[in-house]
């Protein structure tokens, strides 16, 4: 390099910095090797999780629970639990990961498709039935009245067990048809009485097969099921439901004695009931809900606000849009439960607290006792932990309706 380059090469570095075409590629900015994205740390540390999870576990050892339960706060799952047979016959052991028929629990899947129907301004809940089913036989039913079961419809079972042939394949079309071709009495003028009904989430399902052109299978698998991430939930199907490998089978208890449950047509019908799903994918579900992933906060506000009759005297009910709703001892429930077949079930979400309680159970065992005693296990546990401030709540009510009411 001769002098005068030298000289104009050192009065580049001093003032300028190096030249480009020497230093390019130091000048690229790179990251902070020790920079990470930073995620909240759950709510309970390992021992806190740790001392509610002990005091969980022996209240359901205690009184021998066979099935499954999931117990969370927020985001974080405290407890799972799995006990007892899926086949007894077998001896094959329930898991966490063990699918249960899901009974009543299904219809809040029915409500939210609806609700996901509305979110995409394909109907309205004042809508009459007729506008999208014409040769539904009550024209003065709306969805609304279907979705918090006043429309007054008789139950299709009756249809089913005296004018169907015992064990033939039956679908929510058929249903229909029987209830055109009988056109059975509504129970009551729609809007002005509740009165609990599976016939009224049989029609809805067909409703969302109507609207959205799809089977109502397929429409809950894309737009619940996948979009929640839920690899183990599936809607009956007579052709695949014996394939399914980690399934439990429903058992209804006499004495000490268990008899297994046989397929019967009712079964195959969809939207009342006949979703299968284990609690981790519930709890996928409860979490997406909840945060608005499946429908839009104005939709699920709706679904969770009590009904009211449309009588002369209106009467106010706990039941908003496939979700129970109660309030008591500072606790306000989102709940709904099932029974149907050798199975019982709950998703209880409480919303002060944000604690949710799954239980899936295939024995028949009354389990709303056991949910008020882990609810409010959780709730005093968290509450000494300073995880939460408020006061547990001295007592909670059964959070279950009359075990008279079939698929309840």
């Amino acid at each position: 390099m001769g002098i005068t380059k030298l000289i104009v090469y050192l009065i580049t570095v001093i003032f300028i910095g190096f030249p480009i075409g020497m230093h390019q590629q130091e000048m690229v900015q790179t990251p902070d090797e020790n920079y990470s994205v930073k995620v909240a740390p759950p709510p309970l540390s390992v021992q806190q999780a740790n001392i509610v999870d002990s005091l969980l576990n022996r209240r359901l050892t205690r009184n021998g629970f066979r099935g499954a339960v999931l117990v969370a706060y927020q985001d974080q799952i405290i407890m799972e639990y799995a006990h007892g047979y899926a086949d007894y016959k077998a001896r094959r052991k329930i898991n966490v990961q063990s699918t249960f028929q899901l009974a009543s629990v299904s219809k809040s899947f029915t409500s939210t498709s609806i609700m996901i129907l509305k979110d995409k301004g394909l109907l309205n809940l004042n809508d009459v039935v007729v506008k999208y089913i014409p040769e539904f036989p009550y024209e003065d039913v709306k969805i609304s009245h279907l979705l918090q079961h006043t429309a007054g419809l008789q139950n299709y079972m009756y249809l089913v067990d005296n004018y169907w042939k015992n064990d033939s394949l039956i679908t929510n079309e058929d249903i229909l048809d029987l209830l055109v071709k009988y056109h059975l009495p509504l129970n009551n003028r729609p809007g002005r009485r509740f009165l609990y009904s599976n016939t009224g989430y049989a029609i809805l399902a067909l409703l969302v097969e109507r609207v959205s052109k799809e089977s109502f299978a397929d429409f809950v698998k894309e737009n619940i099921f996948q979009a929640c991430g839920m690899d183990n939930t599936y809607t009956f199907s007579y052709q695949v439901i014996d394939t399914v490998s980690n399934r439990a089978i429903g058992y209804n208890r006499r004495g000490r004695r268990l008899f297994r449950y046989d397929f019967e047509p009712n079964d195959m019908i969809l939207g009342d009931k006949s979703v299968f799903s284990n609690v981790e994918d519930l709890f996928k579900y409860d979490r997406a809900l909840n945060s608005y992933k499946l429908v839009s906060k104005e939709s699920l506000t709706e679904a969770y606000t009590k009904g009211k009759t449309t009588s002369r005297y209106p009467r106010v009910f706990d039941y908003g849009f496939g979700w129970r709703i109660k309030d008591e001892n500072g606790n306000h429930l989102i709940y709904h439960n099932g029974l149907w077949h050798g199975f019982t079930s709950t998703i209880t979400h409480e919303v002060n607290s944000d604690i949710t309680i799954i239980m899936l159970n295939n024995t028949t065992a009354s389990i709303s006792a056991i949910k008020r005693d882990l609810l409010r296990i959780t709730k005093t546990e968290l509450q000494k932990l300073g995880i939460i401030n408020e006061e547990p709540p001295s007592t909670i009510a059964s959070l279950a309706p009359s075990t008279k009411i079939p698929n309840s």
